[in-house]
C-alpha cells in the first residue's frame, strides 16, 4: 500500500510539472479550466487535475481567475495562468519544489 501511495505521489508531482510546463507555453495568456482538463483527462482523473492546479495556485506558481459565465447565470468560468514565480521554476531560475517534478522538454 505504501508503494501505491508513493507511486500516486510521484504521478501527482509529475502532473503538476506538466501543468506548469503547459501554462508556460500559453504565457502571457492563461487557459480555461475545461481546456486544461480536456488536455490531461485521458491520462489523469479530473479530481487529480483540479487538485494539482489548486496546489500550484496555493504555492503561488499559478494564478486562478474566475469570471461570471456570459449566459449561464450563477456559473463561473475558471482560468489558470502561470505566474512569474512559476516561470522561474520551469526555467530553472528558482529553487526546486519537492511537490513538483518538471518534465524535460521533448
Amino acid at each position: 500500500y505504501k508503494t501505491y501511495e508513493k507511486g500516486l505521489e510521484m504521478k501527482l508531482n509529475l502532473l503538476r510539472g506538466k501543468i506548469l510546463r503547459l501554462l508556460s507555453d500559453f504565457y502571457p495568456d492563461g487557459i480555461e479550466q475545461t481546456q486544461l482538463i480536456g488536455i490531461y483527462h485521458a491520462y489523469d482523473k479530473t479530481d487529480d487535475i483540479v487538485r494539482s492546479t489548486s496546489y500550484l495556485v496555493d504555492k503561488g506558481f499559478v494564478h486562478k481567475t474566475q469570471i461570471p459565465h456570459p449566459y449561464k447565470e450563477g456559473m463561473n468560468i475558471t482560468y489558470y495562468k502561470i505566474t512569474p514565480k512559476g516561470l522561474d521554476l520551469i526555467e530553472g531560475n528558482a529553487e526546486s519544489d519537492s511537490g513538483i517534478l518538471i518534465p524535460r522538454e521533448a
